[in-house]
């Protein structure tokens, strides 16, 4: 009895021996880096706008860096926060599904406790590229909100930095 997945190769890029695995790694490494640019961008729109210590932030997760902006989009510190914020909260469940799941045959598979009937596979290169796409929008939007003022608050945490 022959089984067809072997007889056939393997289905998805995900698999180490399918011949577009090279392009899901490379995909899953866009992936990762856009999620260190979401917090990176949080990270920077802390500092800058709400004066936070940077060593402070050092060991933050994403969720506490979006928690450290609450307060500006509260305070109107940066004209259109709040809405980045509910665009980061999105970006970060791709994050998290990403980064928290499991290696598998196929690829990467997701589960959650919490929600047992919660499945999210990252099998093929475009499953990756949905996530890179929203972590990219999110970082560059949060890129916008930074500079929205030509740069001048920037600027100015710099020249306190000196």
């Amino acid at each position: 009895m022959t089984n067809s997945a072997h007889s056939t190769g393997p289905k998805h890029p995900g698999n180490s021996q399918h011949p577009e695995h090279e392009q899901w790694l490379l995909e899953l490494g866009r992936a990762t880096y856009a999620a260190s640019r979401v917090a990176g961008i949080c990270f920077d729109l802390a500092r800058v706008f709400g004066n936070v210590d940077s060593a402070a932030m050092y060991s933050d997760p994403l969720g506490a860096l979006i928690n450290r902006l609450q307060p500006l989009g509260k305070r109107g510190s940066v004209p259109g926060l709040d809405p980045f914020i509910a665009q980061l909260e999105s970006a970060r469940d791709d994050r998290n599904d990403l980064l928290h799941a499991l290696p598998v045959a196929d690829g990467l598979h997701r589960r959650k406790s919490k929600e047992p009937y919660y499945v999210r596979n990252f099998f093929d290169v475009a499953e990756l590229q949905q996530v890179t796409r929203s972590l990219s929008e999110a970082a560059h939007r949060g890129n916008e909100l930074l500079y929205h003022d030509g740069g001048a608050a920037v600027q100015a945490w710099y020249q306190g930095q000196l």
